[in-house]
């Protein structure tokens, strides 16, 4: 019978080639990097119980996205953009000069914003 689990790019078969989502490269570095400031004093086994413990306080891939700086200014800007698509039209209709001196000033705001934030060092 054959064993098919390579194929499988979460299986520990694929996760030894090297293959599947990062977690060896991870510890390959994990490995090197500890091999590296300890070369006399290297021992695999507290390596491996080393490599758990620095696994296991690390938050996961997703968490550390939805944490990141970016991601917030992302979200914020999309829901602007959302609640600007459906507000923007309700209020032109009741009043298209209004709204028009609106955007205009939105606009001018936005590149004079962004014209001091690029001359400061």
């Amino acid at each position: 019978m054959d064993d098919f689990d390579y194929l499988a790019s979460e299986s520990n078969a694929a996760w030894l080639e090297g293959r599947g989502d990062g977690r060896f490269e991870q510890y390959e570095r994990f490995y090197q990097t500890e091999r590296t400031s300890k070369a006399e004093s290297f021992d695999l086994e507290a390596t491996n119980e080393g490599y758990a413990t620095w696994a296991g306080a690390r938050p996961s891939r997703v968490l550390r996205m939805v944490s990141a700086q970016w991601f917030g200014r992302v979200l914020v800007a999309f829901f602007c953009v959302y609640l600007a698509s459906r507000t923007v039209p309700t209020l032109a209709r009741a009043a298209p000069v209004a709204t028009a001196v609106l955007l205009g000033t939105a606009f001018v705001a936005l590149r004079v914003f962004h014209r001091k934030r690029r001359k400061q060092p």
